[in-house]
């Protein structure tokens, strides 16, 4: 039964450990995020407009304006 205790305690650590990166993760994200909504409110950095005039392909998703032919 050892075993399973051990193997029991590995997982709640593994656990604990996945659960700080996430949190750890959540923070940068939310920090880049205030950060470029700063930038976007700032006419002096470039490229980081508001986004507003048009909605164009990045390319970083695939996803944006495309042409449909007929």
């Amino acid at each position: 039964m050892e075993g399973h205790e051990e193997k029991a305690a590995e997982a709640e650590f593994e656990l604990a450990d996945m659960e700080e990166q996430s949190d750890a993760l959540a923070e940068q994200i939310e920090g880049a995020r205030d950060d470029w909504e700063q930038q976007k409110q700032d006419g002096g950095v470039p490229g980081a407009g508001t986004g507003e005039e048009t909605q164009e392909d990045d390319g970083a998703t695939g996803e944006g304006a495309t042409e449909v032919d007929d």
